[in-house]
């Protein structure tokens, strides 16, 4: 047991104590006694958390066994706590406050019943009201009992502390033999390149080189080789390592010892501002060359930088980090090298030397299974390492202890020695996150090894749980995807995939990770996997259960046990998140309905016909509600009842029609369907707090176009088929009512059926209409066309990312987009001679301030020429030539003028084109590359080389 229970413990209470406070408001209308009991409670709770943000600060060997226990203990009251406060909420909520008036003879009834219903309500409330008493008095009693447990056993202050001298992880890598290493010759050669090339003002500046990557990935090692190579070019040096924790004043004491070759002895004995200064000193007048090996965050690396001087005289800087924010700081002079993991053969190769000393082949008869291990380890030496020496260490080797050590791997709970170490080197990853984002790591051990996490999902999940923390002002989920985002810089979940504006759409967790979080899951009774029907105790408390496919492999040594049926008995109340990825398994656990304070639900699988809706319309917790899979109508009928549904997820479920019910969710935010969209019924317009929808299907769904304009809180829709001009005007007038629309995307507008609409015009407004003045994200797929630019972009200054076709490009409308103030991401495409302009020039006057990426695709013989000063952040860009119409026309375009370019990509179009006139092209383009002074990389490739002409 480890500090995890201790910062989910701090969490729990963090999500608990706001909901205690909202108890004491007048709309819960608690008696004065009941008022005092929950401010005891609230005393309590935040007494106990600044207990645990106490111990948590003190190193691990300082934490005492039953302080753990204690936050255990802490941990599941919390948890409790907060689901009967829910509780209470929920059935004050739902108590009976008689029925609406429909017709006169209803109204003459309930003249009548009314007063009966009124009393009934009265009564639920009262009852409610009770229990909640009950329930404290409970809570109060379980609190008493955990504090005096761990008072009765507490150990006197004075025992003895156990040895806390640790061995820094990276110091092996400092001192490995190079021929034990593998795979690192090629990053220390393009390393050493990165420092040692340029123009020779360059190779005089300071210059910083960063690399990143995951914990385990050989930064330290690659470092340090370089470091070997180069080190006797320069008049000093030094390395330096930096912890989680660092201490500056060790820190600069080791650089100053080492720059002044050991002639500074008293460098312990001066205060940091003294050490700095004495650094300066040494390195004003010398080309120096230091490592500063494992930085963990800005004030770290702002802090050394302070003691470097850019003294002109070509000095070079290594810095290691797990953050890519920390690199980008880093390398503003230098550049920032991304550790790739080691390819399939490098990573054979080293597994090999790990467990036969020397290189040699592995034995057929475990090919198999070492292909496997190695597909788990993913490239990162550290894992690869580790597991050759559990192999290395077997008696016989065979196929079957192979499989063994395959199948412990990832599972979180093998106990063994030597995945114990490396699982300690990337907790130190985990143990630098701020405390908010470790339950959302957690909670990723909840999807199978490989899985591929959408974004959204997750963060829609995430909020369902209550791990992001609110901030004024700031929508909910725009938090959630800094948290990703977040987790992505740190590395320690990979990206996957990429929309327009560069950031994931999905994540990956590599094995070595998913087995760190697996174990730190188990260890705070965080996460429950079941992988098939296998027995689940009774006794334990299952707060988030993912059922999951079995991964295990085995062979025909393997023993077959005799898997046990899962009993039916096990307690399900308490389940915050139930996650399915195997529906067989589902089928033998306990019917929805005794899942009673269920927030996420997810079933990846068509399970409609196995579960009774009226189960599903009984989770009266539920927030997040995802399908997949085939689904009838039918299913969702009962869904009106889930009053605090927030996201309902059907992007991977096909469903024809949604039920009238859904139009009673009031607080649902998010309604996310298949791209082929979904027959919405009317009184869409009821959904008062939803924020996203899409796709809507505007064919389907033609009364809702009217209806969007009474959802003034959305902010992103996804909207397809507007197929007439009637469509797009009643489109556009819900628009200029959406004042809070950030993001808005048109997909195509018609499906096989003749369509009255060539292309969209959305200029055909009156002067009086309004645009969403903070619109941020506009984009148009699947054969969208603009007619033309729309005059109203021209007001859109918080525009960030524009993805857009249109049918005519005019210098204006270049000098419209150039305006925009905050413009990061452009991909324009003009439709097949929709210029007229043999040239089109951005000019001074449309600079493009803020853009850092542009995408510029079109079918004419104009050419587009960046001016001097224009768009002074571009670092990417992507063009497109059509060879048979570059005859004659010139090939400058103002390339040197985009003083920031470091990746240009060019697809070039070899339709019914000669090949010299192709290379031709190529070789044009490579000129204009080779001129440019900051020599971007080049991406260059082909497109219809089918139809090329084979002449040359």
């Amino acid at each position: 047991m480890s500090k995890a229970c201790m910062e989910l413990a701090m969490a729990a209470l963090g999500r608990l104590l706001p909901k205690l406070g909202s108890l004491l408001t007048d709309e819960y209308k608690l008696q004065k006694g009941v008022r005092g009991q929950i401010k005891f409670l609230q005393a309590e709770m935040e007494s106990m958390q600044a207990a645990l943000k106490e111990l948590s600060q003190l190193p691990a060997h300082q934490i005492g066994h039953l302080d753990k226990l204690w936050a255990r203990d802490l941990n599941e009251l919390s948890y409790d706590i907060e689901d009967s406060v829910d509780t209470f909420m929920v059935r004050i909520e739902d108590a009976p406050v008689g029925a609406k008036p429909h017709s006169l003879i209803r109204r003459l009834f309930d003249r009548i019943s009314g007063s009966h219903n009124r009393l009934i309500g009265l009564l639920t409330k009262a009852k409610t009201r009770y229990h909640v008493v009950d329930d404290i008095e409970d809570i109060k009693s379980r609190i008493h009992d955990v504090a005096a447990r761990r008072k009765r056993y507490k150990l006197n202050d004075i025992a003895v502390q156990p040895d806390t001298t640790a061995i820094d992880p990276r110091v092996p890598a400092l001192f490995e033999e190079a021929a034990k290493l593998v795979g690192t010759d090629g990053p220390a050669e393009k390393i050493s390149n990165l420092l040692t090339q340029g123009t020779d003002v360059q190779k005089q500046k300071l210059m910083v080189v960063s690399i990143v990557g995951v914990g385990g990935l050989g930064k330290t090692t690659v470092a340090n080789l370089v470091y070997e190579r180069l080190r006797g070019q320069f008049d000093c040096r030094a390395f330096v390592s930096v912890s989680l924790k660092p201490n500056m004043k060790q820190i600069l004491s080791s650089i100053l010892r080492q720059v002044s070759k050991d002639t500074c002895i008293n460098a312990g004995e001066k205060e940091l501002d003294e050490l700095i200064r004495s650094i300066r000193e040494i390195l004003n007048d010398k080309r120096y060359f230091i490592v500063i090996d494992d930085v963990w965050n800005d004030e770290t690396w702002k802090f050394i930088r302070c003691a470097l001087v850019g003294n002109n005289l070509g000095s070079k800087v290594i810095v290691t980090t797990r953050n890519v924010g920390v690199a980008t700081l880093c390398s503003v002079d230098g550049a920032k090298y991304e550790l790739d993991p080691l390819s399939d053969v490098d990573s054979k190769r080293l597994l090999c030397k790990r467990i036969f000393i020397e290189v040699a082949e592995i034995h057929s008869e475990v090919e198999e299974v070492a292909k496997k291990i190695l597909r788990k380890c993913g490239g990162v030496p550290l894992a690869i390492i580790t597991i050759a020496s559990m192999l290395a260490s077997l008696r016989n080797k065979t196929k079957y202890e192979w499989y063994c050590v395959y199948n412990s791997m990832g599972s979180g709970l093998e106990k063994d020695k030597t995945l114990e170490s490396m699982r300690g080197i990337l907790s130190l990853s985990y143990n630098d996150l701020p405390y908010y984002l470790k339950p959302c790591l957690l909670y990723l051990s909840m999807f199978p090894e490989d899985y591929e996490i959408p974004r959204d999902r997750l963060v829609h999940m995430w909020a369902a749980e209550g791990f992001i923390v609110e901030e004024k002002e700031t929508n909910l989920y725009e938090i959630g995807e800094r948290y990703f985002s977040e987790l992505v810089n740190r590395s320690m979940i990979q990206p996957v995939g990429k929309v327009e504006y560069g950031s994931a759409t999905a994540c990956r967790v590599h094995d070595m990770i998913l087995d760190l979080i697996i174990s730190l899951s188990a260890q705070g009774n965080f996460v429950i996997i079941s992988e098939g029907p296998q027995l689940i105790s009774p006794k334990c408390t299952i707060r988030r259960l993912s059922l999951q496919d079995s991964q295990v492999d085995s062979n025909e040594e393997d023993s077959k046990e005799e898997q046990v049926t899962q009993p039916t008995n096990v307690n399900m109340s308490h389940v915050r998140s139930l996650i399915v990825f195997n529906g067989d398994a589902f089928q033998r656990w306990p019917p929805l309905s005794r899942f009673s304070v269920l927030r996420v639900l997810y079933l990846k699988c068509s399970l409609s016909w196995d579960i009774d809706p009226k189960d599903l319309g009984s989770l009266h917790h539920l927030r997040y509600l995802g399908l997949e899979g085939a689904l009838e109508a039918e299913f969702l009928e009962e869904i009106g009842n889930l009053q605090l549904l927030k996201t309902l997820d059907l992007q991977d479920a096909f469903v024809r029609e949604l039920p009238a019910s859904i139009a009673r969710l009031r607080q649902l935010e998010n309604l996310i369907l298949n791209w082929q969209g979904a027959k919405l019924p009317d009184g869409i317009e009821n959904l008062m707090s939803l924020q996203q929808l899409g796709w809507l299907d505007a064919l389907k769904s033609p009364n809702t176009l009217a209806e969007l304009g009474n959802l003034t809180q959305l902010r992103v829709l996804r909207i397809r088929r507007l197929d007439s001009i009637i469509k797009v005007k009643t489109f556009l007038r819900s628009l200029s009512n959406l004042h809070n629309m950030r993001t808005l995307v048109l997909k195509y507008i018609g499906g096989r059926r003749f369509i009255d609409l060539r292309s969209i015009d959305l200029d055909c407004m009156s002067d009086q209409w309004r645009c969403p003045a903070h619109l941020q994200n506009f984009k148009t797929e699947k054969c969208v066309t603009l007619s033309r630019l729309p005059r109203w972009f021209s007001t859109l200054s918080e525009l960030s990312c524009l993805s857009i076709k249109v049918e005519v490009l005019r210098q204006d409308d270049l000098q419209l987009l150039g305006a925009l103030p905050l413009l990061r991401f452009l991909k324009l495409k003009v439709a097949r001679d929709g210029i007229t302009e043999e040239r089109l020039v951005i000019r001074m006057d449309e600079p493009f301030r803020s853009l850092a990426e542009f995408k510029f695709k079109h079918f004419s013989r104009c050419c587009l020429v960046f001016g001097q000063g224009v768009m002074p952040r571009l670092q990417r860009l992507r063009l497109y030539f059509e060879v048979r119409k570059r005859e004659g026309v010139g090939f400058y375009i103002g390339l040197e003028n985009l003083t920031s370019l470091k990746h240009v990509t060019v697809k070039v179009d070899c339709f019914n084109c000669r090949i010299r006139e192709v290379e031709d092209v190529e070789t044009k383009i490579r000129d204009l590359i080779e001129i440019h002074p900051n020599h971007p990389t080049l991406e260059l490739s082909r497109q219809h080389t089918n139809r090329m002409k084979q002449q040359m």
